[in-house]
C-alpha cells in the first residue's frame, strides 16, 4: 500500500491507497501516461504531405476561418492560413475556432470548417506509419488528398484508408 498526503487548510491527511493508484497520480504529477510518453497537449502545426505525395501544406482557401471553407494543397509557406491546432487527446484538428470536418463521412466527401461540436464527424485520430502519421476519421475514412494529385489547388477529402497511400501520409510541422 502507498500513503498519500493531503493537506486543507490546517489539517493534514494520511490515506492508504493501492499500489495502482498511487503510481497512477506520480505519473500524472510527472507529465507521463501509462505508456511512458508525455500526456497528449494541442499544438500549433503545418500539415504536409508526404513527399511522395507531392510535398505541399493543406491551406484553408482565403485563408479565413468562415464555416463550410474546404480546405486544399498549396506550396508551404508562413502564412496563417496553413497553421492548423492538433489536440492528441480530443483528436481535433481545427483552424481559428473552427474544426476540420468529414463533411458526411463517406468516401470522396470534401472536408470543410464547422463549428466545434462534439461528433464523430470532427475527429481524426492520429496513427503513426513510420516517418508519417495517418490521419483517421468518421468511418474509418483517411483525410486524403482527392485523386492522389500533386498538383496545387487540391482539394482535401476523406477517403478508404490504404496502408501506405503517399497521398494519406502527413508531416506535422509543429510551430
Amino acid at each position: 500500500m502507498a500513503y498519500k498526503i493531503s493537506r486543507t487548510g490546517d489539517v493534514m491527511a494520511v490515506s492508504r491507497w493501492s499500489n495502482a493508484a498511487a503510481a497512477a497520480v506520480c505519473l500524472a504529477l510527472s507529465g507521463f501516461g501509462p505508456t511512458g510518453d508525455a500526456l497528449a497537449q494541442e499544438f500549433s502545426t503545418k500539415l504536409q504531405i508526404s513527399p511522395q505525395g507531392g510535398g505541399h501544406c493543406i491551406e484553408v482557401a482565403g485563408g479565413e476561418a468562415v464555416a463550410g471553407r474546404g480546405l486544399q494543397m498549396a506550396d508551404c509557406s508562413s502564412g496563417g492560413e496553413q497553421s492548423f491546432i492538433y489536440d492528441p487527446a480530443g483528436m481535433h484538428l481545427s483552424f481559428g475556432k473552427l474544426c476540420v470536418d468529414a463533411n458526411g463521412g463517406k468516401p470522396g466527401d470534401l472536408v470543410k470548417l464547422s463549428p466545434c461540436v462534439a461528433g464523430s464527424n470532427q475527429i481524426w485520430k492520429s496513427e503513426q506509419k513510420g516517418n508519417f502519421t495517418k490521419l483517421v476519421g468518421e468511418n474509418n475514412l483517411c483525410l486524403d488528398v482527392r485523386y492522389g494529385s500533386k498538383e496545387i489547388g487540391a482539394p482535401v477529402q476523406s477517403w478508404n484508408c490504404g496502408e501506405s497511400e503517399p497521398n494519406q501520409l502527413w508531416i506535422f510541422q509543429r510551430e
